[in-house]
């Protein structure tokens, strides 16, 4: 009796082994694990260069984040730099954010032509306008640098200049490689610059402020119904019963275009921020050139970020991004010409123009449904600094939130996408 239950004992342990190696050999041979491991290796990359301090910078000195980087510094937190390390990556992606918003504000213009231009040249000159923004955001952040003495001043702003628009770059590629090998793209890169500064600035504002818990508690109950808000935004869908010619009666119910209630999602929360900063450090390479200048510190003192002008400046932006967006991301011209394509119709809209117009129509009032959501959800809380600057980093809170509901929609999004590829397998595959 006890070698047959040995031998009962040593195969279950054996068939118990033989399923984990299954599992595990599933586990590394999927296309998923594959692409979190390469976007967890750029992870690492991007955390390491983070450590990169930028040399000849004198970290011991007191203002260092004074004035006007003390506020460019919270804004750069939102857009994948970190310029409290002073580091490779200190200014991010804001150049290169920058650049794609405006290169999509100058495509609306038929006059230009630049949708007509081959997909090779719209990439570089994208990528030369996302050059001059990050040379003058890292001018002007190196300009205002304190260096430590005996060293060449003009050598250390040339190579912190040169070293800031290589950092940038160098996450433009990563993120890049991010979306051919890993997942979420750009996304991932923002997350985790924004995931590590949040903590930072929200117990800085509750130490500044002295808030106890009878003022945390309900802001995070706060936080969890503004969670579930987001959530249901972004899934909400307004549905468009369309004709497919090819499909049977029995799924008609099932066709149909969804557009999103908030069809510009969170971004621009994020490249607003991006736009906003552009005039600051325009303002501090004109000061540094002409220091006798007092418009110029009145206007970088104005457009810091938390003043009224910056608060009147950055809702209007938020507004416009968010018309602006809802069309670049649901795009009339190419959904009907898709449709036209592909054999399908809206119900009681002929095809080609009068589809595309329909469905502008359409995106243009859910555009401003969405406008005036952003403005409520992540503008309103803002205007709290008016009446207290200190609560800035408090109020960008619900905004971040916004940013964040998205981001891990577009992250699942891609995972569910992913999940579907590979849940087919070949049909002769064991032939």
């Amino acid at each position: 009796m006890a070698s047959l239950s040995r031998f009962n004992r040593n195969n279950i342990n054996l068939f118990i082994g033989q399923e984990i190696g299954v599992i595990v050999k599933k586990i590394s041979q999927s296309i998923i694990t594959k692409r979190v491991l390469w976007t967890v290796f750029f992870l690492f990359i991007y955390c390491l260069g983070n450590r990169l301090v930028l040399p000849f910078v004198d970290l011991k000195n007191a203002n260092i984040f004074g004035g006007a980087m003390g506020s460019l510094a919270f804004s750069s937190a939102m857009m994948g730099g970190n310029l409290r390390s002073m580091s490779l990556f200190s200014v991010g992606l804001s150049p290169w954010m920058s650049a794609m918003i405006l290169w999509q504000m100058f495509s609306f213009s038929k006059k230009m032509g630049l949708k007509n231009l081959p997909v090779e040249i719209q990439d570089r000159r994208r990528m030369y306008l996302a050059l001059a923004i990050a040379l003058v955001q890292s001018l002007a952040v190196s300009l205002n640098l304190p260096i430590v003495s005996g060293v060449n001043a003009g050598l250390a702003i040339f190579m912190n200049t040169i070293l800031l628009i290589a950092g940038t770059f160098f996450l433009i590629w990563l993120s890049d490689l991010n979306s051919l090998f890993g997942i979420g793209g750009s996304i991932v890169i923002l997350m985790a610059s924004m995931m590590a500064n949040m903590p930072y600035q929200i117990m800085d504002s509750v130490e500044k402020l002295g808030i106890g818990w009878d003022v945390l508690l309900p802001l995070f109950l706060f936080s969890l119904v503004f969670l579930y808000i987001a959530g249901v935004v972004q899934r909400a869908r307004y549905r468009i019963p369309i004709n497919k010619i090819n499909i049977h009666n029995r799924f008609k119910q099932y066709s149909y275009l969804d557009i999103m209630l908030n069809p510009a999602g969170g971004m621009p929360f994020m490249y607003a921020m991006s736009l906003v900063s552009i005039p600051q450090y325009v303002f501090m390479l004109i000061q540094f050139m002409h220091p006798d200048n007092k418009w110029t510190s009145e206007a970088i003192k104005a457009l810091t970020v938390g003043r009224p002008l910056w608060l009147v400046i950055y809702l209007v932006m938020l507004f416009v991004l968010g018309l602006a967006f809802a069309f670049v991301n649901v795009s009339g011209e190419q959904i009907s010409e898709r449709m036209r394509k592909s054999g399908e119709y809206i119900y009681g809209v002929y095809p080609g123009q009068e589809t595309s117009a329909y469905i502008n129509h359409l995106v243009l009032r859910l555009g401003f449904i969405g406008a005036l959501y952003m403005l409520f959800m992540a503008g309103a809380p803002m205007l709290i600094i008016l009446v207290n600057p200190d609560y800035l980093q408090l109020s960008m809170i619900p905004g971040t939130f916004l940013i964040f509901s998205g981001m891990i929609y577009n992250v699942n999004e891609e995972m569910k996408a992913l999940k579907l590829n590979t849940s087919y397998t070949p049909l002769f595959e064991n032939v």
